[in-house]
């Protein structure tokens, strides 16, 4: 058994075609959810209990880091290009977005829904930015 350290595994945006994929700067949080929809198929024969049938599949990918509006390194994003990726971004504009570690990611395409930040008093600043999926992801290893 292999367990991953989460540490390892990251986040990464790919913005525009033919740029680089870049993974969050100073992220110190990521998250994948997928999440099925249900439809009620409840019925008078079904005795008292609700019934159901699978619906929508949907997943959502988030994180967390410290904000840094001037480091860069190569390959990463920092919180300067994701707010300008946010306030930039046409309504139909979808980035690509990878979850994982090494060459095991999930990959599909999402829009940027929501960036936050936090600031206070005497705090490391931190944003928090969520994708969410438009169409499948799928496993790529």
């Amino acid at each position: 058994m292999a367990i991953v350290n989460a540490t390892d595994i990251v986040v990464k945006i790919k913005a525009t075609a033919g740029n680089p994929t870049d993974t969050l700067l100073h992220a110190t949080s990521a998250s994948l959810s997928i999440s099925q929809d249900l439809r009620d198929s409840t019925t008078k024969s079904s005795g008292g209990f609700q019934e159901n049938l699978a619906g929508l599949r949907s997943w959502e990918v988030s994180g967390d880091g410290f904000v840094d509006f001037t480091s860069s390194t190569s390959n990463t994003i920092n919180t300067t290009a994701l707010i300008a990726l946010m306030l930039t971004a046409q309504a139909d504009a979808v980035v690509e977005v990878s979850f994982g570690v090494g060459a095991t990611t999930y990959d599909g395409l999402a829009f940027l829904t929501s960036l936050s930040m936090d600031a206070g008093v005497e705090e490391n600043a931190t944003y928090s930015v969520s994708l969410t999926g438009t169409g499948a992801i799928a496993l790529q290893s």
